[in-house]
């Protein structure tokens, strides 16, 4: 079962790399500062899921993956298109909601096999995290959404 909780815990952690990527991609294209002052708080979240879900792998004896993989590559060459130019701040706050809803989704996916108490109980607080941060982010669009 451990190898198998590793390689979840793995592809989650891929998952997370690419949150954080893409997060530090919005910050730097938004310019907002309540906007980018939120991002900054949902990236820091992100490394500190990488952090732990590295700690977790290595004490369940594995080794935590660093790169995102064929597909990883590719969703961030998609975003990187769908975000070049001149990208209105409601658009940006948009794509980050789709894709911290689809990290959820994805998350909620893999975890659907054997974890351990301990693994599923770090996966669980992870995902109240980034429910919040759809929550803040849905608050946010509904903000700019109003200012328009």
């Amino acid at each position: 079962m451990e190898n198998t909780v590793v390689n979840e815990l793995n592809t989650v952690l891929k998952g997370e790399h690419m949150a954080v990527e893409s997060y530090d991609r919005f910050i730097h294209m938004v310019e907002d500062d309540r906007v980018k002052e939120e991002f900054q708080k949902i990236l820091d979240d992100h490394k500190r899921h990488v952090k732990l879900l590295e700690k977790r792998i290595e004490e369940l004896g594995g080794e935590p993956k660093e790169d995102l993989g064929f597909a990883g590559v590719m969703a961030n060459a998609k975003l990187a298109m769908r975000t070049m130019g001149d990208k209105k701040t409601i658009d940006l706050v948009k794509q980050a909601y789709d894709g911290e809803g689809k990290g959820i989704a994805m998350v909620k996916e893999i975890i659907k096999g054997d974890l351990d108490d301990e693994s599923a109980k770090l996966m669980q607080d992870i995902l109240a995290k980034e429910h919040e941060h759809l929550f803040n982010i849905n608050r946010i669009i509904e903000e700019l959404e109003e200012l328009n």
